[in-house]
């Protein structure tokens, strides 16, 4: 990977991040024995956006991410082995709500009752998460899909690992 790449960003934690979940990718996908393109081919995303990924000149969103593990028979979770945290604080979903499956609404409720569960408003952990607050409304909503360098950034601000916020999300 460029160096420069990495020193001409301001957040030096989440691009090493970033490039750790690329270097997981490529591991993953030499282990189930495939190129790029054969991963290309299974994920229906260009050859290019694979390296770009494995590289770290791009975070995937939630949906590639998702993509990118069912090519592998992998969870999302397994690609973010080792990276942010080790999560310092539990969170539960509430009793009685719905456990949603579609990625994006999964990521959403685990998003909300880790806020919750830390004591949060979501004005205050957009503060410290540096993402913008109605964001974060969205997402808890399941009304779209964060991309990986914003999933590092809530992990971090609620004192997670990035794999508590992605659990149950396959």
């Amino acid at each position: 990977m460029d160096d420069a790449l990495v020193r001409n960003t301001k957040d030096p934690e989440i691009d090493e991040q970033v490039r750790a979940f690329g270097e997981n990718m490529r591991a993953a996908r030499l282990n189930a024995g495939l190129s790029q393109v054969g991963l290309s081919e299974a994920t229906r995303l260009d050859r290019a956006a694979i390296s770009f990924l494995e590289r770290a000149e791009r975070a995937p969103d939630l949906s590639t991410l998702v993509r990118v593990a069912r090519a592998l028979e992998a969870k999302p979770v397994n690609l973010l082995g080792g990276i942010g945290l080790a999560g310092r604080r539990a969170f539960k979903l509430p009793a009685g709500e719905e456990r949603p499956t579609e990625p994006g609404s999964r990521f959403g409720a685990n998003l909300r009752a880790a806020r919750k569960g830390a004591g949060l408003s979501q004005e205050a952990l957009a503060y410290e998460a540096a993402v913008d607050r109605a964001a974060i409304s969205v997402y808890e909503r399941g009304g779209r899909e964060p991309n990986l360098r914003t999933v590092l950034k809530l992990a971090r601000a609620l004192r997670l690992s990035p794999v508590a916020l992605l659990d149950g999300v396959e």
